[in-house]
């Protein structure tokens, strides 16, 4: 069968189903857990269309695969949601869709199709039951069904380079200063000229108080992004925003659902089939990082710093549960617990090998690369922001003998590699704080090549585009 066969196929069921031309207002919550996966792709790309588009000319970024993606829609239960819909495999697409279909699979209780492709560390049905109890408690009703497929389909739209400057087209000219793509999504969906231009029309598919919502759960992405924290990529700093109205109501549940959706469908690049990548461990880190989130909010937990020392200890204290032992010095044991977060090890022969590669640098590197990681961005001067640095670490250790004598040299030359990027940062009582972020994506072609899987060292001698 062609694929123009296929489009027509598809369009037929789409039409005898009803919801071709069917808006957001109509669809309640029975009814959209109901449709098959293939129609709801199908609804996803009606209502999505602009979205999509931008998804499309996402910019590519780390943990990117050459190998073709696995799927199971289609005439032959193989292909993947954006193959469907375009006739080729477009990442983020494949991610977002993922995530959409996610937001269906949970809602309808549907366990073995969530975890179907998931292997090592299988989400257990209690936590499922768990994650399935926090969305219906959250989304009752058809209002927060459409909220939340929003702002999921708008999330990541600013990866597409053509957003921003789209945007400063509807500000006349006016140059847009984002610091990532999440700071430029709020900023146009803000933006009363971007509104008049329906830059981003699905935000007119839902009611004002909804709209207000997702801007909230916007300026929350853009202030912290929660998988940094869950993986100790960002600084405490981040947290500063939980302290606000913005840490209570709406906004932080409809973060929160969002953060579990993006986990969900982060390989859907890789694999569309299920959400492989909200295995157990993982589904625990990101439920103990909300629990603290809220505590800190409504003044159960008292700082910022404190909020996120909960959660890397969390993390420290199931490895310590394995046997083992971090330093002595409370800096460099934290310093290390940031770096296990960001490798989201779980296992103690991963510990061991991260702790052995940290103790092999020479003593300047290890002193600013624990000094750097030990900045809080409050008070005690401006921390640093390893932006993807959890995703190059993957990628560093992907496809690799798991031996000792492998890892631990590979391992050294990144945290030889992210002391520089720290760049001397240390605590400074007193100084006034900040956040810096370094996109390390420019580095990730270098990571990923055979010559840095035998001559890690190779890294030591990469410059940095921002000097």
């Amino acid at each position: 069968m062609t694929r123009f066969q296929s489009i027509c196929q598809a369009i037929g069921r789409f039409m005898s189903l009803q919801n071709k031309n069917m808006p957001l207002s109509k669809i309640n919550i029975e009814y959209f857990i109901r449709m098959s996966d293939s129609d709801a792709v199908w609804l996803f790309y009606h209502l999505f269309k602009n979205e999509l588009e931008h998804l499309k000319k996402a910019s590519v970024t780390v943990e990117s695969t050459t190998k073709p993606p696995s799927g199971k829609l289609g005439i032959n239960h193989n292909k993947t949601p954006s193959n469907v819909l375009y006739g080729e495999d477009y990442p983020e697409v494949n991610r977002t869709l993922v995530s959409l279909l996610a937001i269906k699979w949970v809602l309808n209780d549907d366990y073995a199709l969530f975890t179907e492709t998931q292997k090592a560390n299988k989400l257990s049905k209690q936590s499922f039951d768990e994650l399935r109890d926090f969305y219906k408690r959250l989304v009752n009703k058809k209002g927060d069904l459409h909220a939340l497929l929003v702002a999921m389909a708008i999330d990541d739209i600013g990866k597409d380079p053509n957003l921003s400057k789209e945007l400063e087209k509807h500000l006349g000219g006016v140059a847009v200063n984002a610091k990532d793509h999440s700071d430029l999504v709020y900023q146009a969906a803000k933006s009363e000229e971007a509104a008049k231009a329906k830059l981003i029309p699905s935000l007119e598919m839902v009611p004002l108080s909804s709209r207000d919502d997702i801007l909230g759960c916007l300026h929350i992405g853009s202030k912290l992004n929660i998988s940094q924290a869950v993986q100790g990529e960002c600084p405490p700093a981040s947290l500063q925003i939980l302290s606000t109205e913005f840490g209570k109501g709406n906004a932080i549940n409809l973060r929160a659902m969002l953060t579990f959706l993006d986990v969900a469908g982060a390989a859907g690049h890789v694999d569309s089939r299920s959400c492989i990548v909200m295995t157990e461990p993982v589904f625990q880190a990101y439920m103990s990082a909300l629990k603290a989130f809220e505590e800190f909010s409504n003044g159960s937990i008292v700082s910022p710093r404190a909020c996120y020392d909960h959660i890397i200890e969390t993390r420290a204290e199931g490895l310590r549960k394995l046997g083992f032992e971090f330093p002595s010095s409370a800096n460099e044991a934290r310093a290390l617990s940031r770096l296990l977060c960001m490798g989201r090890v779980t296992t103690i022969e991963q510990a061991n090998q991260f702790k052995q590669a940290l103790d092999q640098l020479a003593p300047e590197a290890k002193k600013n690369l624990v000094n750097g990681l030990n900045v809080d961005g409050i008070d005690d001067g401006v921390a640093i922001l390893p932006y993807y640095a959890p995703g190059l670490l993957a990628d560093a250790t992907k496809d690799t003998d798991k031996l000792d004598a492998v890892v631990i040299p590979i391992l050294s030359a990144f945290f030889r590699f992210l002391a520089r990027v720290f760049n001397g940062s240390e605590p400074t009582p007193g100084a006034e704080g900040g956040i810096i972020e370094r996109d390390l994506s420019f580095v990730q072609e270098k990571i990923k090549s055979k010559e840095f899987r035998y001559q890690p060292e190779i890294l030591d001698g990469v410059g940095f585009p921002w000097e």
